[in-house]
């Protein structure tokens, strides 16, 4: 279900289970800025915050919390004065943290336990406060360059795309083995490492195998790569917080979530686990060109991964690089960082798309030009080398019933967009609908398909050739 779709529901019995789930869509930041782009009146937050359910009272401060916009800051001051129930003070309290209100949080006074049942909520809120005190704590800023000495890195790429960041390693300088959808290295050079832009995370392996027990766990990792880290549990399905209250009291250094330059990563698996560090103070200046998203947006990683497989395809030197969806222009700024481009164009119909795309392109330092038309009726003046495109997948934007029509008819066109020698690479989570509308198009040859995954979706990525006979004689057809 979409967030729109969420927030309609917001109202009666429905409320407690809506506010869950948006809390679980904002834990991505193109999920956050979904329900932004749905909330412009923060009038229902605050409805939410002094409702006659607990429940619902809580799952609201939990989602005030996620989307960490500042100006919600009243909402929760507020209710922070006049919250009775203490089972819901926690997750007020670190909704407090993560906006940053400090005055609030340091003039709240724990309330003093008066039974026994009441002991467990007072501890919780306890602990609550000192984590929303913890992100006003700064760690030493250091940039690290170099590790004290060479060590095993595994250098994550996005699902299906190893191969295309074992190739951008060894343009680096790096010899490696690929492993799964990671590339395993030898090397202290970690500077080096981030200037990958197919990686998604690079991690540090301590140990595979290893009991799920805090004991164990901090033998293992007992020598912090940093003096500040926090913890972060993956596929746990038990009690996390009690789990990281024990560990942390068993390791060195200093474990706060808001201020670290590492990361305690365990990947648990029923009884065991492996562990990796995950450095967050190394120097990531990939990107430049990143100001702007949309919630459709898809992950720099993958474009340019996606974009360094579709440039390998294409035979002239030069390459003229077109996207006919072009979003916020990930996929043209990917493809200017990995090839001497002739001209990189793109189109979309929305406004707020294109702008967010020019921002971007100025912040880049790129030569890309950006048009705001509606691909059906836009006439290009030449076929591209490369068509590189993520489509609408029909589920943060469109949907799967106006894909059948948008597909076809852009499918129509695409022999127009495509010179003698041209390709083009779709990305889509409809791949069904694109797949039948290709085999059924005479004018397109279906080359390859593979998949990949991206935000819990599986989504596939077509190469296609024009046919023979492929020609576009009536460019005023699809206006009718």
């Amino acid at each position: 279900m979409t967030a729109f779709e969420l927030i309609t529901q917001l109202n009666g019995d429905t409320a407690t289970e809506a506010l869950s789930a948006l809390c679980a869509i904002a834990k991505t930041k193109q999920g956050r800025a979904e329900i932004e782009a749905c909330l412009s009146d923060r009038a229902i937050l605050s409805a939410l915050a002094g409702s006659e359910q607990p429940k619902v009272r809580k799952n609201v401060y939990r989602l005030i919390g996620a989307l960490e916009n500042e100006a919600d800051v009243p909402i929760l001051s507020h209710a922070l004065e006049t919250e009775t129930t203490l089972f819901t003070v926690p997750s007020l309290i670190l909704a407090l943290g993560r906006l940053n209100a400090r005055d609030a949080l340091e003039a709240y006074r724990v309330p003093v336990s008066e039974s026994p049942e009441t002991d467990k909520h007072i501890a919780e809120i306890t602990i609550a406060c000192e984590k929303a005190m913890q992100r006003f704590e700064t760690a030493p800023e250091s940039t690290l360059e170099t590790l004290s000495a060479p060590r095993e890195i595994l250098c994550f790429a996005p699902h299906g795309f190893a191969a295309e960041l074992s190739d951008e390693l060894s343009a680096l300088g790096f010899s490696g083995t690929v492993q799964g959808d990671a590339v395993r290295l030898h090397t202290s050079d970690i500077a080096r490492v981030y200037r990958a832009n197919c990686m998604t995370e690079a991690l540090l392996p301590i140990a595979s195998d290893v009991p799920m027990e805090p004991k164990a766990i901090a033998a293992k990792a007992k020598t912090c790569i940093g003096t500040y880290y926090r913890i972060e549990i993956r596929g746990y399905l038990k009690d996390r917080s009690g789990f990281i209250e024990k560990l942390k009291a068993l390791l060195d250094g200093h474990n706060n979530p808001s201020a670290y330059d590492c990361e305690l990563r365990i990947d648990s698996r029923n009884d065991r686990c492996d562990l990796y560090w995950k450095l967050w103070n190394v120097r990531d200046g990939r990107y430049p060109w990143r100001k702007g998203t949309l919630p459709a947006s898809i992950h720099p990683a993958l474009g340019y991964a996606l974009t360094r497989r579709a440039l390998s395809l294409v035979k002239r030197e030069r390459p003229a690089v077109f996207d006919p969806f072009c979003g916020s222009g990930s996929l043209l700024f990917a493809a200017e960082a990995q090839a001497n481009c002739r001209s990189l164009l793109g189109v979309d119909k929305s406004g707020s798309a294109i702008a967010i795309a020019r921002e971007n392109a100025k912040a880049g330092n790129s030569r890309a030009r950006f048009v705001c038309r509606d691909i059906l009726r836009f006439e290009a003046k030449s076929g591209a080398d490369l068509v590189i495109s993520n489509l609408p997948f029909g589920t943060r934007v469109g949907s799967h019933k106006e894909n059948e029509t948008l597909y076809a008819r852009f499918l129509r066109r695409l022999p127009y967009y495509m010179n003698e020698q041209g390709v083009a690479v779709l990305y889509t989570a409809d791949g069904k609908l694109l797949e039948r509308l290709i085999r059924e198009n005479p004018q397109l040859a279906l080359r390859e398909k593979r998949r990949t995954a991206a935000g819990g979706l599986s989504p596939w990525i077509f190469t296609i050739d024009k046919t023979a006979n492929a020609s576009y004689t009536d460019r005023n057809k699809e206006r009718e």
